[in-house]
């Protein structure tokens, strides 16, 4: 592919962009599908509203549809891969939903992007993007999930003292409603630079971190004998639908099944 060029194929469950354009900028839009950005070389910059996120090779970002989003590619010479998956497919092949992530680059998803690229006219495309979903969404969740055992050691290991004052709030308003836009300011930051100073030190944004506070009380919750209903009210969720989904995306388990271990103890 030659320099300074970018080529799109469209099939019938997504949009596949060969993507070989230094410093290409792309103003902030909302984009309808799933979109998923590979940078096999050079870096590429996503802007959401919680933050940027950037990476290179050996990194993949996702981004949800109808996201407000920026997309902007380093100057440096390299392909990128950019897959824009349709709705119906990926609620077909997960039905786990999630927000803007940074996460590894998995082989499999750059073999699939690769074929399809390279084999336009296939008959197995549905089948491939939907393994393509299917090894994103396991990509994201291992991202998402939390060590919950090291949930309460994160300000130990923080030297910057602007994250450790976020987090000393996390652990201790977990269960009341936080904005982040109040979480910055008390640490002395924009909400942007606060989520560029967590994803740098920590590797994962604050959303996801206070996240991290809550299914961990939820699950000490659960362990002592409180129902599932108490444990979601008393880790900070006014949705019981919301909790559920949040605690078998984060730990791979329902609440339910956590609680029955607990009654059995």
């Amino acid at each position: 592919m030659q320099l300074g060029q970018d080529i799109g194929i469209s099939f019938p469950d997504c949009y596949l962009v060969h993507h070989n354009l230094p410093g290409k900028r792309v103003g902030r839009q909302r984009w309808p599908r799933h979109a998923l950005f590979v940078p096999l070389q050079g870096e590429v910059t996503i802007g959401v509203q919680s933050g940027a996120l950037a990476c290179g090779p050996g990194r993949m970002i996702y981004v949800p549809p109808e996201t407000t989003m920026s997309f902007q590619s380093s100057k440096v010479t390299g392909e990128r891969l950019i897959c824009l998956i349709d709705l119906e497919r990926w609620r077909a092949a997960t039905p786990v939903r999630f927000g803007a992530t940074l996460c590894n680059a998995h082989p499999l998803c750059n073999e699939i992007l690769f074929y399809l690229l390279l084999h336009p006219g296939s008959g197995c495309v549905r089948l491939l993007v939907s393994i393509l979903v299917q090894v994103l969404a396991e990509s994201i969740e291992s991202v998402e999930r939390p060590s919950l055992l090291e949930v309460a050691h994160l300000a130990g290991s923080v030297r910057d003292g602007r994250i450790r004052t976020a987090l000393e709030i996390f652990r201790l308003q977990f269960a009341t409603p936080i904005r982040m836009r109040d979480e910055a300011h008390q640490a002395g930051v924009s909400v942007r630079n606060l989520s560029r100073l967590f994803l740098a030190q920590i590797g994962l944004s604050p959303k996801q971190v206070l996240i991290h506070y809550r299914i961990a009380a939820a699950q000490e919750h659960l362990l002592a004998g409180d129902s599932v209903t108490e444990a979601a009210f008393s880790s900070g969720y006014g949705s019981l639908a919301q909790f559920v989904m949040t605690f078998r995306r984060v730990t791979g388990r329902l609440p339910s099944e956590i609680a029955r271990h607990g009654r059995k103890q």
